[in-house]
């Protein structure tokens, strides 16, 4: 009876802080690349909220055989540290922590998603409740990006296959050092609304894009996300560090696309010049 009780006390402040995050996206917190069982300790001892974390084929270091998929950036193709071991690593963490940490995986490949399927399944299952999203770049975007993006249409089928996951679907960008000026054309926007709707896409989505060019791409993005409101969309705005944006159009496209329809994962020096609405205080 005494668990009981404790599990209440701590589940009700923790449900009553997931809903007004929900309310306030911009408060979600992030971890990136997660690629090494070191990073993956210290994030799961965090107070943050994402585990950001790459997925390429490659070695365990030391190991033979076949490729598997690992937690490695390109051009890196070993680790420490296995995809199935990093999904087993979060899910034992949540399994005793009333605060979950979610995941979102950036595959960096079409055939790392392939190769992860079978190990994605068992944490796809609707009773895993830990927030799951599926990453890649399918569609080249600005400005003129060169890098090749991961297979659209096979991306999409793939996943789904895990239909309580959210599909983080984005462009290759090519933005940043001399390169200061750009944003989303209207023909890359209806590229992306044209994936969504032959595939059918029926699970929950995310568009992830940079800021220096979305702050340029308000009439766009608003379109974007209001034509999948159904999906229940949202917009993730990133940035790298050292990008050129202008701080009042970007918080004017997160202040007009919603508080509730966008995350926002940019350096912490950004983030403090946008002056967003804090956090709701939740009383216990």
């Amino acid at each position: 009876m005494f668990a009981f009780v404790v599990a209440l006390a701590l589940s009700a402040p923790v449900a009553l802080a997931e809903e007004e995050a929900m309310k306030n996206l911009t408060t979600v917190t992030w971890a990136h690349a997660v690629n090494n069982k070191t990073y993956l300790e210290a994030a799961l001892a965090s107070e943050l909220s994402m585990l950001e974390a790459d997925v390429v084929l490659g070695h365990i270091t030391g190991k033979d055989g076949p490729p598997i998929p690992i937690m490695a950036h390109p051009p890196a193709t070993t680790s420490d540290l296995s995809l199935g071991d990093f999904l087993t690593g979060v899910a034992q963490y949540n399994n005793v922590n009333a605060k979950q940490k979610g995941v979102k995986l950036d595959f960096k490949s079409i055939e790392a998603f392939e190769k992860a399927q079978d190990i994605i399944a068992p944490f796809s299952k609707p009773e895993v409740t830990f927030p799951l999203w599926l990453n890649a770049d399918i569609l080249p975007g600005p400005i003129k990006a060169t890098t090749k993006p991961v297979d659209a249409e096979k991306f999409i089928q793939l996943a789904s296959k895990h239909p309580r996951a959210v599909l983080s679907i984005g462009w290759t960008t090519n933005y940043g050092g001399n390169i200061t000026e750009g944003e989303y054309s209207r023909e890359q926007i209806g590229s992306m609304l044209r994936l969504v709707n032959e595939h059918n896409v029926n699970q929950t989505v995310t568009f992830p894009v940079r800021a220096g060019l979305a702050s340029n791409s308000q009439p766009v993005l608003l379109d974007l996300v209001r034509e999948t409101s159904s999906l229940n969309s949202s917009i993730t705005v990133w940035s790298s560090e050292g990008d050129n944006v202008e701080v009042d159009r970007l918080r004017a496209l997160i202040l007009t696309m919603g508080l509730e329809k966008t995350y926002l994962d940019v350096p912490h020096e950004l983030a403090a010049k946008l002056h967003l609405p804090p956090p709701t205080n939740t009383k216990n």
